[in-house]
């Protein structure tokens, strides 16, 4: 048994008597009922005193008399401090059994930490398994770059099994406003589950997206604002078919500061938003570009120029080989050593007086380039609006499907529908109404961020 006596103020005092045995069972054959069941705690003040000492005689006799006939007391004593020495010490009984009584005391604490332990292993197993298997991303790690930042990586995989790569990662690039957020999240999602080694992913847009954290995330409009992007916009002209604000729209003109952006890369790959990868992205990036003075590698497209003005085709009549920028590999050295967004920037000021084309990014680009690319196979850049049918060699074949045009995969009003079911593999469909929501709520946690 123990006694000890606590301070809990300049004023109060706690007397508590601990008794180590009351766990323990004793089997004595005159057990009978215990004498002081109904013994109470009491906080007195210290300036408190018991005026008649029967009354600490008569504990003291009742505790004697309880321990001789082998009644133990469960319930602690507490009196004042002044008291304390009067109360007897209880007997230990001849049975008792220390390492017992500790291995029961011991025992729930074990299976707390078990049951810690195997919730522990179930988290991690559902992180590396059973979410990736959901959204298509099996083998995606997310790890911390030497800057602090923090990047979506995926493993290479084996006939053994999953590996963790130790290549450099590639880089890709998306911009969008909220409108597109669910197509980068597909996008996203398509590439994680096709990619054989360590992937970044860049975000520029509105606001983060909120459900992948490990994207780097840089806000429009200050990307916009620090690069200048209002000089390659044309705001002469007005697209139609739905699209009208895309010629001056920030996010479409990102693209021309890559190099700015990510100073410290020597390659890159930009994807638009509507688009699915079937492929590895990471064995196709590292495969190209590496000989030459070619800034981009692209699919070809064959014939003059789309998005020119009458002026502009016969301009640029010399040019029959140009690509779609909707998805293109970037050597950022050979793109700063010559100058080229400057050469776009020079272009797209030029067409404010002299209307060469009517497009937003493309046009320029491609005067700016010429004929001056690697050739991706046409595998990597379909236009679901052109596909007349899709069967297992279409999908085999097809590294990287293009919903270009007005009409976007995640929008449940679309008039038309080119394969969204293939989409809807990687992405989820959101109405008018819940895009309206998703914008009031994103802006309402960039005015929380601001505020703290």
């Amino acid at each position: 048994a123990k006694a000890g006596v606590r301070s809990q103020s300049s004023t109060y005092y706690l007397v508590q008597f601990q008794y180590e045995c009351r766990m323990m069972r004793y089997d004595t054959p005159k057990r009978e009922e215990r004498t002081m069941s109904n013994a109470k705690f009491q906080r007195v003040e210290s300036d408190d005193r018991f005026d008649d000492q029967d009354e600490i005689d008569s504990h003291a006799d009742a505790t004697e008399e309880s321990s001789e006939r082998g009644v133990l007391d469960a319930a602690p004593l507490d009196h004042c401090h002044e008291c304390a020495s009067t109360l007897p010490l209880l007997p230990v009984p001849e049975d008792f059994d220390e390492k017992s009584l500790l291995a029961k005391r011991t025992k729930p604490v074990a299976v707390a930490l078990l049951v810690c332990g195997m919730m522990v292993i179930a988290a991690v197993a559902a992180k590396s398994f059973v979410l990736p298997y959901y959204w298509g991303t099996r083998g995606a790690d997310v790890v911390e770059d030497d800057s602090g930042g923090v990047s979506s990586t995926s493993t290479a995989s084996s006939a053994h099994g999953q590996k963790k790569s130790t290549a450099k990662p590639i880089h890709i690039v998306y911009s969008s406003d909220d409108e597109s957020l669910a197509g980068v999240e597909a996008s996203i999602r398509s590439v994680k589950a096709h990619a054989s080694g360590p992937v970044e992913f860049h975000f520029i847009g509105d606001t983060p997206l909120l459900n992948m954290p490990e994207v780097h995330f840089k806000a429009l409009s200050h990307v916009a604002r620090k690069y200048h992007l209002e000089d390659y916009m044309n705001p002469e002209h007005e697209r139609g078919h739905g699209v009208g604000d895309l010629n001056i729209n920030p996010a479409n003109y990102v693209r021309f500061a890559i190099d700015a952006f990510l100073p410290s890369q020597s390659k890159a790959m930009w994807i638009d938003a509507d688009t699915i990868v079937n492929c590895d992205v990471v064995s196709m990036v590292n495969n190209v570009l590496n000989d030459g003075t070619n800034a981009i590698a692209a699919v070809p497209r064959e014939g003059r120029m789309t998005g020119l003005s009458k002026e502009g085709r016969e301009k640029y009549a010399y040019i029959q080989t140009s690509f779609n920028a909707g998805i293109y590999v970037i050597n950022l050295d050979n793109w700063r050593e010559q100058r080229m967004s400057e050469k776009i920037r020079q272009i797209a000021l030029s067409n404010r007086e002299t209307l060469i084309y009517k497009n937003g990014s493309q046009p320029p680009m491609a005067i700016a380039i010429e004929e001056n690319f690697e050739h991706l196979s046409p595998a990597w850049n379909v236009a679901m609006s052109d596909v007349n049918e899709v069967n297992d060699e279409f999908l085999e074949e097809t590294c990287l499907m293009h919903w270009n045009g007005p009409f976007k995969p995640w929008n449940k009003d679309n008039k038309k529908d080119y394969y969204v079911e293939l989409w809807l593999q990687y992405g989820r469909q959101v109405d008018r109404r819940e895009r309206q929501h998703d914008r009031l709520r994103r802006s309402v946690l960039e005015v929380e961020n601001m505020a703290v």
